[in-house]
């Protein structure tokens, strides 16, 4: 056994320096840009934030129906070059760091049997039984709403009703669509104003769209807490009358 606990807490070291590893080489390839061929249409990618222009003279070359084609395409091209500079700098370069101090798991099993052992018995085994009896029922119910839910787009528009950005749950763009007759006399700042305003408010909600706790507002939510923390799940058995 204790050959099996000095494994597990080998992995969780080697895991917890692979993170702060991958965080901090992610932290050295700082922002990303590119341009589409005809250099009026810029895209800067710094994690989390993402800002598109339009240039000036964009209608010199590039048609109205193309636009969020070409912005889309270029959008694309940012999000490959920085995945591929966060590849580079962590296989090739990857710091060596120390893992961060793992919670001593004598702490947990100590406050763990102190809950249980002052617990009233009856309380505790009819509160095991329903959670039991809970999360049997409802588990594919909540894959399947938290399914759902990484599946949502979420779009914004701007004021005008001119550009229309539409976000997946982790803040990508996968639409765009702009107003081609309004595109036929708007310049490279209105283009560029529009679009960061129909962004703003898909990332919005976006944000509101996403719980503290991933269980939460699904059929296990009462239970959302004390699946991330095993103490906390044995106070929530623990607990009441």
């Amino acid at each position: 056994m204790a050959h099996d606990n000095d494994a597990i807490y080998e992995l969780h070291d080697q895991l917890m320096k692979k993170t702060v590893q991958m965080r901090e080489a992610l932290e050295q390839t700082g922002s990303e840009t590119a341009e589409d061929p005809t250099g009026q249409v810029s895209v800067r990618f710094d994690d989390p934030s993402i800002e598109i222009t339009i240039g000036t003279f964009w209608r010199a070359s590039i048609r109205p129906e193309e636009l969020s084609g070409v912005i889309l395409e270029t959008v694309n091209t940012v999000l490959l070059a920085r995945l591929h500079a966060w590849g580079a700098s962590f296989s090739n370069d990857a710091p060596e760091v120390a893992a961060p101090p793992a919670p001593s798991p004598a702490i947990a099993a100590n406050e763990i049997n102190e809950l249980v052992e002052s617990a009233d018995g009856d309380v505790f085994h009819r509160n095991v039984n329903r959670f039991i009896e809970t999360f049997s029922k409802e588990l594919n119910s909540t894959l399947s709403q938290l399914s759902e839910r990484a599946a949502q787009v979420h779009g914004g528009e701007d004021s005008g009703g001119n550009a229309q950005v539409d976000l997946d749950s982790r803040g990508t763009i996968v639409g765009l669509r702009l107003d081609e007759t309004w595109l036929r006399t708007a310049d490279g700042r209105d283009v560029t104003d529009a679009i960061r305003s129909a962004l703003s408010k898909a990332q919005t909600s976006v944000a509101a769209a996403t719980p503290a706790l991933p269980f939460e507002g699904t059929p296990l939510a009462q239970y959302a807490e004390g699946m991330a923390d095993p103490v906390e799940m044995i106070r929530m058995l623990t607990r009441g009358g």
